[in-house]
């Protein structure tokens, strides 16, 4: 990890720019939260039917997970600030084409916009990254842990604008609720846009490299190494092997949950209630996460993280389904497992590339991250209308040993790796 001491460039501009990045994160998440929400209402309105209702939102979260290679790659040659306003622009025309698909009742239209659309979650979820570009290493995870906590914000914030978004889309002409829902998103992605192309200055990834050159002992920026050694790290395994599984792991178990939850004769109430108490501990509880990989290190809570989300689902799946208080219970320690293994595998990744190698490798990773997503919501219906929740439950238990697993075996080795870089 490198430890050389932050440039003066770096300290005077540090609060700048975690300020622009937090600020651009909540707008971001707003229009995303928004738009993804009303997304199936608007695929029943325009089809007439309910089977297609859930086609926008996992096309929006394949546009999520394509945008990230491309995005990152823009990054390596041009930083941070040119692919992350790109990401929030794209999004923009996004919300204009689903806006336009709901007012000319077009599907076809509606799922383009939506596939744009999730370009906006990219740029959010590489902000993390630009975060821990301007940090020193002690604090890289309360950085990305702070920006990743703009998400709930952003979550929580959105919905509340629907009504001012309804009146405000009377007064310019649109009479559909969810159309004047995407204004909300127009709003959002393009503020993050201006805010990120105005304050994210200087570039991020430029004081990165910066900081490498100046820690150097010929002065020089070291050479990015070619994608087998990059994946050849030990650290670079770990993280990887801890962001997707723990992805395919929380999706499938956690997607289904509502169907469990309906088949048992709950509310929508109390069904809206257990999904927001998941997403509540996958983002509130990022601060506390990039503090602990901070303090004790990045292994022991991405460990601490995979004992947590096994604990999670082994409640919810062996609890009665006629006990919603447990299955919500382990909803909500899902998300916490989740979450402390996600900051802690982001802030061990940083720590494993160099300034020439970040973004495109963080990229990569984003799309491993967001594919094994897509497959774990499929997979983990087909499990439940096959098996049931409880095997569905257990299957997911046993995967996160994986990462648990490479965790402790790999602990003196991966210590040995810091010890020689610190």
């Amino acid at each position: 990890m490198n430890r050389a001491a932050p440039s003066p460039q770096q300290i005077d501009s540090r609060g700048t720019l975690m300020t622009a990045l937090f600020t651009a994160q909540v707008c971001g998440s707003s229009g995303h939260s928004i738009g993804m929400a009303v997304g199936s209402i608007m695929a029943a309105d325009i089809t007439g039917t309910n089977t297609w209702a859930g086609l926008p939102v996992a096309v929006g979260a394949l546009g999520t997970a394509l945008a990230s290679w491309p995005l990152a790659r823009l990054m390596d040659r041009a930083g941070r600030r040119p692919g992350l306003v790109l990401g929030y622009a794209l999004s923009v025309c996004g919300a204009a084409f689903g806006m336009l698909g709901v007012l000319v009742q077009s599907f076809p239209l509606l799922l383009v916009g939506m596939a744009l659309f999730g370009v906006a979650q990219t740029s959010n979820l590489l902000s993390r990254y630009a975060a821990a570009d301007v940090s020193p290493g002690t604090q890289r995870g309360r950085a990305m842990g702070l920006i990743v906590w703009g998400s709930a914000v952003g979550s929580l914030i959105g919905p509340n604008l629907m009504a001012p978004a309804v009146r405000a889309g009377a007064y310019l002409g649109v009479v559909s609720p969810a159309a004047s829902a995407f204004l909300i998103s127009l709003v959002g992605y393009g503020l993050a846009a201006i805010l990120i192309e105005i304050l994210l200055r200087p570039d991020p990834l430029a004081i990165a490299r910066g900081l490498q050159e100046r820690a150097s002992s010929g002065g020089t920026l070291a050479r990015a190494r070619s994608l087998g050694a990059i994946l050849g790290d030990l650290r670079v395994q770990v993280a990887l092997a801890t962001l997707t599984i723990s992805q395919f792991v929380m999706i499938s178990t956690t997607s289904t949950s509502p169907v469990y939850l309906h088949d048992h004769g709950y509310s929508v109430g109390t069904i809206g209630l257990a999904v927001s108490l998941h997403l509540g501990g996958m983002y509130v509880t990022s601060p506390l996460s990039g503090w602990l990989s901070d303090r004790f290190g990045r292994l022991p809570i991405i460990a601490a993280g995979a004992l947590v989300l096994i604990g999670a689902v082994m409640l919810a799946g062996f609890a009665s389904g006629n006990d919603g208080v447990l299955v919500i219970g382990g909803l909500f320690l899902n998300g916490i497992g989740w979450n402390l293994a996600f900051v802690a595998a982001s802030a061990l990744l940083t720590d494993a590339l160099s300034p020439a190698e970040r973004a495109s490798t963080q990229g990569l990773a984003d799309l491993f991250m967001g594919m094994m997503g897509a497959l774990g919501s499929a997979a983990g219906g087909m499990i439940l209308g096959v098996w049931g929740f409880a095997i569905l439950n257990t299957l997911g238990a046993l995967l996160v040993l994986a990462p648990l697993a490479i965790s402790l075996l790999r602990w003196p080795a991966l210590a040995a790796v810091s010890a020689r870089e610190g």
